[in-house]
């Protein structure tokens, strides 16, 4: 026996060669297509969202032209460097009433109870302890807020 290998037929090759050629173009097609709906749809959610975009820039815009330069997430790293310290020493009700002031500003008793999620009979001595450490302000409202620092 010899050990030379026997050549498929070249017809038969190019047969197969051009089948190969075919699925590829058809998966091409195929992925040319999905392309397509997806630049359109993202062509569409730009169309949809401009106008919220454009107001936020304006929005936005209008408050950096005010000199608004913090916002709740934006504090200095300073001041809530002192912050988190406190709310170190004051873990529990207070801490979360600590973030709370943080983030809305004044709040009444009442608001800040369901930001601390605890029980009403919880706040009074949570807030004592603020204002003893001399963290806190009261308004003739009732609001309560963080003394600045």
């Amino acid at each position: 026996m010899s050990s030379l290998a026997v050549l498929p037929n070249p017809h038969e090759q190019i047969a197969e060669l051009r089948r190969q050629l075919a699925d590829a173009q058809e998966d091409l097609r195929q992925e040319r297509s999905k392309n397509a709906q997806g630049a359109a749809a993202v062509a569409e959610l730009r169309r949809q969202l401009s106008p919220l975009y454009n107001g936020l820039r304006a929005v936005f815009g209008e408050m950096e032209a005010l000199g608004v330069a913090e916002t709740a997430t934006g504090t200095d790293p300073r001041k809530r460097a002192v912050w988190d310290a406190w709310k170190t020493k004051m873990p529990g009700i207070p801490s979360k009433m600590i973030d709370a002031l943080l983030l809305h500003g004044g709040l009444t008793q009442t608001q800040l109870r369901i930001h601390a999620q605890c029980a009403r009979s919880s706040v009074p001595n949570a807030v004592m302890q603020l204002n003893r450490a001399g963290l806190i302000n009261k308004d003739s409202g009732g609001r309560i807020s963080l003394k600045e620092l």
